[in-house]
């Protein structure tokens, strides 16, 4: 087993308390690209933004989805439209310097809507793959729960 089969062996071992349910900040409506709008919350993973955007959090849906380190719930940011605004990352363990790598990744599902969410796969980062099919499979099935 290589380096890293052997560090993904070694993360799974560590028996760490789960993360907190995110919540939405100001600052999390900034990265989001809404700096300065206000919002409220509708329920654990729902908050409506003054501006009529409804942002989601993907911790209720994809907790048993694991990137390298564990579970990489996202916010996601849906318009009047149903198109999907944003997507950001919330609170995770995985290696920050690999998770940086991630960041291309969280433009692929803007303006789709959450139907075509539901079935998008755009390419993993090379070099934090564990990661980005985590993004990837956490966004589809919080897509999946929400258009129900």
């Amino acid at each position: 087993m290589g380096l890293l089969g052997m560090q993904k062996v070694a993360a799974q071992e560590v028996d760490e308390e789960p993360l907190p349910a995110p919540k939405l900040t100001p600052a999390v409506v900034k990265k989001l690209g809404y700096p300065g709008v206000g919002f409220k919350q509708k329920n654990d993973a729902t908050w409506t933004l003054k501006n009529g955007v409804t942002v989601y959090s993907s911790y209720p849906y994809g907790q048993e989805i694991s990137g390298f380190m564990g579970p990489t719930p996202v916010f996601i940011a849906v318009d009047k439209q149903q198109k999907i605004t944003a997507v950001t990352p919330s609170l995770n363990r995985e290696t920050p310097e690999y998770f940086l790598l991630t960041k291309p990744l969280f433009k692929a599902w803007k303006g789709k809507t959450l139907q075509e969410a539901k079935t998008l796969v755009p390419d993993a980062v090379t070099g934090a793959t564990l990661s980005s099919n985590a993004i990837v499979q956490t966004v589809q099935a919080t897509a999946k729960a929400l258009s129900k």
